[in-house]
C-alpha cells in the first residue's frame, strides 16, 4: 500500500509538472504577444507626454497611463520567466556583492517604510559558482515580500555564512507577523498569493533558481517573530 500511495502521488505530480509545462508555453506565448503592443503604446504616450511637457500642458493623464503600462510590463516579465525560466549562466561570484546589491536595489522603498537594513559581510569572501542575476533576483523577491508584511518599520536583515565545506546558506529575516501556519505549506505553488494584489509567482521563480543552482529553498516562522527564508 505504501508503494501504491507512493507511486500514485509520483504519477499526479509528473502529470501536474506535464500540465504545467503546457500552460507555461502558452501563457508564455500570450505574454510576448501583449508585450508587444504594450511597448508601441509605452513609446507613444511617453512621446505625448514629454511633448505636453515641453508646452506646459498638464500631462497627468499620460503619466498614470504609462504608470499603469509599466505596471503591466513588469507582470509580464514575472509571468514569462515563470513559464520560461532562463538557464543559469554560471561564473564565479562573491555572495556578499550580490547581498550589496539587492540591498542598493531596495533601499529607497525601505528608507520610506521606516525599515532597517541589516548585513554584516563575512570576514572571508564566499564565492560561489551561480548566476548572479539569478541569485539577486531571488534575494530582491524575498526583501520585497518582508517589505510587504513591515508597512510601518521593522528589520530586514540577511545573513550569509558557510555552514559546511561545499554550501553558502543565505538567511532573510523580516520582523513581521510570520506566516500563517495554513499558508507553510503552499507558499511555493504557482498562482497561490495571501496579498491582495500580485501573481503568485515570486516564491515558485525563487525556489526554482534555488533548485536549478543545487540549493534548496526553505521557510520557517521565528521564535521570536517574523519569518526566514
Amino acid at each position: 500500500l505504501m508503494g501504491y500511495a507512493v507511486a500514485h502521488s509520483l504519477g499526479r505530480s509528473v502529470l501536474r509538472a506535464e500540465g504545467l509545462a503546457e500552460v507555461g508555453q502558452v501563457a508564455a506565448g500570450m505574454a510576448h504577444e501583449l508585450r508587444n503592443p504594450l511597448t508601441a503604446i509605452k513609446m507613444l504616450v511617453q512621446t505625448n507626454r514629454e511633448e505636453a511637457e515641453a508646452r506646459g500642458l498638464p500631462v497627468e493623464d499620460l503619466h498614470v497611463i504609462e504608470q499603469e503600462i509599466l505596471r503591466m510590463e513588469s507582470r509580464l516579465n514575472v509571468f514569462i520567466d515563470f513559464a520560461r525560466p532562463p538557464k543559469p549562466e554560471r561564473r564565479h561570484i562573491d555572495l556578499a556583492s550580490v547581498v550589496s546589491e539587492t540591498l542598493a536595489l531596495i533601499g529607497g522603498r525601505a528608507r520610506k517604510q521606516r525599515v532597517t537594513l541589516k548585513f554584516t559581510p563575512p570576514a572571508a569572501p564566499i564565492t560561489v559558482e551561480a548566476d548572479g542575476e539569478q541569485v539577486r533576483q531571488l534575494l530582491v523577491n524575498l526583501a520585497l515580500n518582508a517589505l510587504d508584511v513591515m508597512p510601518r518599520g521593522g528589520i530586514l536583515e540577511i545573513e550569509l555564512r558557510m555552514p559546511g565545506e561545499h554550501y553558502a546558506e543565505l538567511a532573510v529575516r523580516d520582523t513581521g507577523p510570520g506566516i500563517a501556519p495554513r499558508h507553510l505549506s503552499r507558499l511555493y505553488e504557482p498562482f497561490f498569493t495571501s496579498k491582495e494584489t500580485g501573481l503568485g509567482l515570486g516564491l515558485a521563480v525563487s525556489q526554482r533558481i534555488a533548485r536549478n543552482h543545487g540549493g534548496s529553498l526553505r521557510a520557517t516562522n521565528r521564535p521570536q517573530g517574523g519569518a526566514c527564508f
